[in-house]
């Protein structure tokens, strides 16, 4: 069954908009998901140590790398599939941002044992399962880079794709 350009549209507006949904709640969960333990901080919620850690699975799942690439692909070659396919790279570089805060807040967490053993009194998040964590973001950061650059080739796919008119010069004596 083929959709019409609308069709197209409304799938990809649909799909765009359900990941800028799941990013805007990983963000409200990492930066104002405060639990009732006054230990709840940011730095701890983006470390993922139990107090209200759902920020780093919302965010380094599959919903928000792949939802925006396919709503690219979707999208029709019309004015809107092109509006769609800008958007969906201003999607992946918030994505990227939001990203790269949450893993280095994370980072910055694991690798300060010595202020984990003086507020909590005990490290929860040690050096090797820090890194261990660096390198499983980077990787989920690696792939919205991906889809980033797939939707930059998707763009120049539709510019090319468009016939231009063709200038007729006049008729020479």
């Amino acid at each position: 069954m083929q959709l019409s350009s609308r069709g197209r549209t409304a799938v990809a507006t649909v799909l765009l908009t359900s990941a800028v949904v799941v990013i805007a709640v990983a963000v409200s969960q990492w930066l104002f998901g405060a639990g009732l333990d006054a230990r709840d901080d940011t730095l701890r919620r983006a470390a993922g140590i139990g107090y209200s850690d759902e920020a780093r699975r919302t965010l380094f799942s599959v919903l928000p790398v792949v939802l925006p690439a396919l709503a690219a692909l979707i999208a029709p070659d019309t004015r809107p599939g092109r509006v769609i396919t800008r958007l969906t790279r201003l999607v992946y570089v918030a994505y990227l941002v939001i990203g790269v805060l949450l893993t280095m807040s994370a980072a910055r967490y694991g690798f300060d044992e010595a202020r984990q053993l003086a507020e909590e009194g005990q490290v929860f998040i040690d050096a090797r399962f820090a890194v261990e964590r660096l390198l499983l973001d980077a990787v989920w950061l690696a792939l919205a880079v991906i889809g980033l650059i797939a939707t930059r080739w998707i763009a120049t796919r539709e510019r090319t794709s468009t016939r231009e008119p063709v200038k007729l010069s006049p008729p020479q004596a």
